[in-house]
């Protein structure tokens, strides 16, 4: 991560107000996910918008040093209703990719991160994966005089890292997340899990909870440098309800099916639910081994 994004995510949780206005020389309103997001998703549909999603995606895609932060958190809102957009699926191939790089497999990471950003280009984590797999595998070409391939890998490490800061800059605008009514917006359901140690925060224990406006967050207990226990809210209720919506049409497309094995197919089915249970589902992430970009 970059210098600046990692000062101005220190001082966003540290609470200084006093360095919002240099962040954003042009005042914008704050985001209010329960009221805004419905109206921003809209835009990213409508193609005469300057928030269409094609649109913000080219530009991202670019490194377009243009694209402000309100504009690519219109572009993550836009993702939540891309067909690939499959919230429990997502994460499950994101720490695949995360453990071929743990297991120092970064080849492993790249060829199968590149085709999952291809279809996902907004995931925190597996855009500082590849990231991080260009880096090393760059340092490693260097010490053996391939200086070419190393210059390359390092060219694309510095490209994933800089949509990485987008993202990370995209999330700290949406919420300053020390509050229920001021959640940080978070694309993945454990994207606030990347978010807090990418800044150098140790996650003590993670839940769930809905907040005043009936918005599903998952709540991560952080220690500062002062040993003060910290809780962060990062909102995830669009995620939820496409694991609802997912659900709902796969049990309506088993109603649908006429066959005497109906009683199994019934049991598997029963079965599957307790699996896709979202609160199991988010347990806590070996966060220390957790590789970071020098």
């Amino acid at each position: 991560m970059n210098k600046y994004v990692l000062l101005s995510v220190i001082y966003l949780l540290s609470g200084l107000e006093s360095f919002e206005q240099p962040i954003s020389p042009i005042t914008t309103p704050s985001f209010d996910y329960h009221k805004d997001f419905k109206a921003i998703l809209a835009q990213t549909k409508a193609d005469t918008s300057e928030l269409y999603y094609d649109k913000l995606l080219g530009r991202f895609l670019l490194n377009d040093t243009s694209l402000t932060k309100a504009q690519t958190l219109a572009l993550m809102i836009g993702f939540t209703e891309d067909p690939n957009y499959k919230p429990l699926e997502d994460m499950e191939t994101e720490l695949e990719i995360f453990e071929h790089n743990k297991s120092a497999e970064f080849h492993e990471a790249i060829e199968k991160g590149r085709p999952f950003l291809e279809t996902h280009p907004l995931s925190l984590l597996v855009l500082r994966e590849v990231s991080f797999a260009y880096n090393r595998l760059g340092k490693d070409y260097s010490k053996n005089s391939q200086f070419d391939s190393a210059v390359i890998c390092q060219d694309s490490s510095k490209y994933f890292m800089d949509l990485n800061d987008k993202i990370m800059e995209a999330m700290i605008y949406s919420g300053k997340g020390r509050r229920t009514d001021n959640p940080i917006f978070s694309l993945g359901l454990a994207d606030g899990e990347y978010f807090l140690p990418n800044v150098g925060y140790e996650i003590e224990k993670k839940a769930t909870d809905w907040n005043r406006d009936k918005d599903f967050m998952e709540i991560i207990q952080v220690v500062n440098n002062q040993a003060v226990n910290i809780n962060y809210y990062f909102v995830i209720q669009h995620a939820k309800e496409k694991i609802d919506n997912d659900k709902a049409n796969a049990m309506a497309n088993k109603k649908k099916i006429k066959t005497p094995a109906k009683k199994k197919i019934k049991e598997k089915s029963s079965s599957k639910k307790k699996t896709t249970n979202l609160i199991p589902i988010i347990e806590p992430i070996a966060t220390d081994s957790i590789p970071a970009i020098n």
